[in-house]
């Protein structure tokens, strides 16, 4: 009789942060799962035994991985799948490219298609660059499934779902919450760099104080160059970073999200706080909008790097009711019911097998 094994996917990442966490210990619970990654970053120092916490973990530093050393240690471990971090690390496509033919290699793409000088080169390059390199793509939704598929990739060969918050964590917000209001606050939560619109958010949130006769304060949690831009506004909270076993305690004391990036792939914390029950503003540059954030149901979409548009939408928050901001709350937590760690790794261990004989490899121990 044969004895099936577990599977074994190797993750080729860069940054680890808490959601990402969340996710990977979710898979390990299935699968026998080796996690490569690039060490914290100063803008986002999350604490390293909270990231890392109960996985096989190897990392690296700013001078990127030894290719000779990461195949030593895939070949040791001889993974059925390999998921990596987009393909701008060099080791990581050297060592997928000799892979070829005897592992399923996954490429994470979370850039939605916008057209850039950039995106077209690798549009042109892709034949040469990318398929040898990775036979699938996962992605986050239709934005970046337009991307992938300029890229080579037929819908046959793509994951969704790429994202996914803690969402038991922050779910409980919303279970202790009950059918209590959340307290009148708005949230920022992420780095405090020009591509999150921090100006944006200080220029907007200064307009929205003047429109009305009692304010809801603004909280900040997170770190980053741009912290100066609000240190001088009135009705700012700083908190600065916050680890992520803590960021739960932060949405309890908050009522609406806002997230003015100019860029933002996906943005995990739109999930976050949809989880938790809150409204959310955000910009239409932010990936989980289009499924997180339908206007006027759970929150505002507005146009990325618009002050006066972000007012507004501040100003439409504060001068709901009670009852609408419990039915956007009640919203939220249906939207954000979409993800999850356990969905996102039950999808790609499902997905495993079918890839791999969709791209002629042979089919694993554990399939079927």
């Amino acid at each position: 009789m044969t004895v099936r094994r577990r599977p074994r996917v190797a993750v080729l990442w860069a940054r680890l942060s808490g959601y990402f966490h969340a996710c990977l210990r979710a898979l390990d619970s299935e699968a026998d799962l080796l996690v490569v990654h690039k060490q914290g970053e100063p803008d986002a120092p999350f604490d390293p035994g909270a990231v890392t916490a109960g996985l096989r973990t190897q990392d690296w530093g700013g001078d990127g991985p030894d290719a000779d050393a990461l195949e030593r240690l895939l070949a040791d471990f001889d993974p059925d799948a390999i998921v990596v971090c987009s393909w701008n690390v060099a080791a990581y496509r050297q060592v997928c490219r000799t892979r070829q033919g005897r592992t399923l290699r996954i490429v994470a793409m979370d850039n939605q298609w916008r057209g850039t000088p950039k995106q077209w080169a690798g549009v042109a390059s892709s034949r040469f660059l990318l398929e040898p390199t990775y036979d699938a793509a996962w992605v986050c939704d239709e934005r970046q499934a337009d991307f992938a598929g300029r890229l080579g990739y037929p819908v046959e060969r793509l994951l969704w779902g790429l994202y996914s918050g803690d969402h038991p964590r922050f779910a409980a917000v919303a279970r202790a919450r009950g059918t209590a209001l959340p307290p009148p606050a708005f949230l920022f939560v992420g780095r405090l760099v020009p591509e999150k619109g921090v100006d944006v958010l200080a220029a907007a949130y200064r307009r929205y104080r003047g429109l009305v006769d009692d304010p809801w304060p603004l909280m900040i949690s997170g770190s980053g160059p741009d912290q100066h831009l609000l240190d001088e506004v009135d009705g700012v909270k700083q908190l600065g970073f916050v680890q992520p076993a803590d960021v739960p305690d932060v949405f309890a004391a908050a009522g609406c999200l806002v997230l003015p990036s100019r860029f933002e792939p996906w943005a995990v914390v739109i999930h976050e706080a949809a989880a938790a029950g809150l409204p959310i503003v955000c910009s239409k540059a932010c990936g989980a909008s289009a499924r997180l954030v339908l206007d006027s149901y759970n929150g505002v979409v507005v146009t990325e790097g618009d002050a006066e548009a972000l007012a507004r939408a501040l100003l439409r928050i504060h001068r709901t009711d009670d009852d609408e901001r419990r039915a956007m709350g009640v919203a939220s937590e249906s939207l954000a019911a979409q993800y999850s760690p356990e969905q996102w790794s039950g999808r790609l261990l499902r997905r495993i097998p079918e890839l791999r004989e969709l791209v002629g490899l042979p089919p694993t121990p554990w399939a079927g």
